[in-house]
């Protein structure tokens, strides 16, 4: 087998955007696929540049908001197909004060762009909302699963060798980033939680967090759109709808508890006036790091493997600007972001 400048192991999010953007640099690859996906097959795929909790925008949500926007629509354009639904995101608000914060920080030019101005809102049919809502201007939710199926579709019809199979590190030769029959100049990483478990990474301060979701069916429910109050309920086809999100920082594997369950339903009879059933359960663990920046670099021991990981709760956003930055690394020497760079836990290797 002829080598490849790069080998991609996992196939989630961090991985697929990795993917995309090498494509777009026309450089060779193949990809690691072990189908443990379950962070991005669970996910919701919303793209919200607001934190509701503190009214804030996001990290960074000025520049990766319009990056991502673009990044798919180049992909829809040469998959031929959609990846992304637009919606926005309409926040219930608690009480008046909510509705008096979300007046003052859309007056200010900062965040005009993300909130829109408040009117006279019309009620949410079926829905318990006295004090009103503000609605966040987004471009809407990356249809996860779509998005990677269609993509490795599309690869495979490109030439692009999928190994679907766990990566063995056992029979890996740092001397020549050679696994088995496979050689690649570079390996990158993007195997989610799983880097715990790594024997290069696994110093990484990354802490893995559980998450269960729904899909309920309702008739009597016909919102289109994201709704948020304290949990999100998304429009996903049809009369489906997926709710979430529980956080739990004890759980370590991607299992559906009773306990998420149970939580989701209390916290979406609290304002819903509508008939439903919930016909599934989906869990999975997002990567996140105690300093709630992403993870990117090249291993201080072995200068042709690097990772990307840690891509949180607003992955879909993050993904798409900082695989860039990672590959134009690679290819440029472009510089790394100190926030984001895996020097910053160096000290952790020993």
């Amino acid at each position: 087998m002829a080598a490849k400048e790069f080998g991609i192991v996992g196939w989630g999010l961090a991985g697929a955007t990795l993917a995309w953007q090498l494509y777009f640099e026309k450089k060779e690859f193949l990809v690691f696929d072990s189908n443990k996906n379950y962070s991005t097959r669970a996910a919701a795929g919303m793209v919200n540049p607001i934190v509701f909790r503190r009214l804030t925008k996001s990290w960074n949500a000025d520049l990766l908001m319009p990056y991502a926007a673009d990044f798919y629509k180049r992909i829809e354009a040469v998959l031929g197909q959609s990846v992304v639904d637009a919606k926005n995101v309409y926040k219930l608000f608690s009480s008046f004060e909510d509705e008096n914060n979300w007046m003052v920080k859309q007056q200010d030019d900062r965040f005009s762009h993300f909130l829109q101005p408040l009117s006279q809102n019309e009620k949410i049919e079926n829905v318990k909302n006295e004090f009103g809502y503000g609605v966040v201007n987004t471009f809407g939710n990356l249809r996860t699963n779509d998005f990677l199926d269609l993509s490795k579709a599309f690869f495979k019809a490109n030439s692009v060798e999928f190994i679907d199979e766990i990566f063995n590190y056992e029979t890996l030769n740092l001397e020549n980033n050679t696994n088995g029959a496979t050689q690649c100049e570079h390996l990158i990483f993007c195997e989610g939680f799983d880097v715990l478990k790594s024997p290069l990474f696994g110093y990484l301060p990354l802490r893995p967090t559980h998450g269960d979701t729904l899909i309920i069916k309702s008739d009597n429910f016909k919102f289109k759109h994201i709704l948020n109050k304290n949990m999100f309920i998304l429009h996903v086809k049809d009369n489906l709808f997926k709710v979430g999100a529980t956080y739990n920082w004890k759980i370590t594997e991607p299992i559906k508890t009773e306990e998420g369950k149970n939580e989701l339903i209390e916290k979406l009879n609290k304002f819903a006036e509508f008939d439903y059933e919930v016909v599934e359960q989906q869990a999975g663990i997002r990567p996140t790091v105690m300093d709630r920046r992403p993870l990117i670099g090249t291993h201080p021991n072995y200068p042709k493997i690097h990772i990307f990981n840690g891509l949180g709760t607003k992955g879909v956003m993050i993904a798409p600007f900082y695989s860039n930055t990672l590959i134009q690394n690679l290819i440029n020497g472009q510089v790394l972001d100190k926030e984001t760079n895996i020097t910053r836990y160096t000290k952790f290797l020993a």
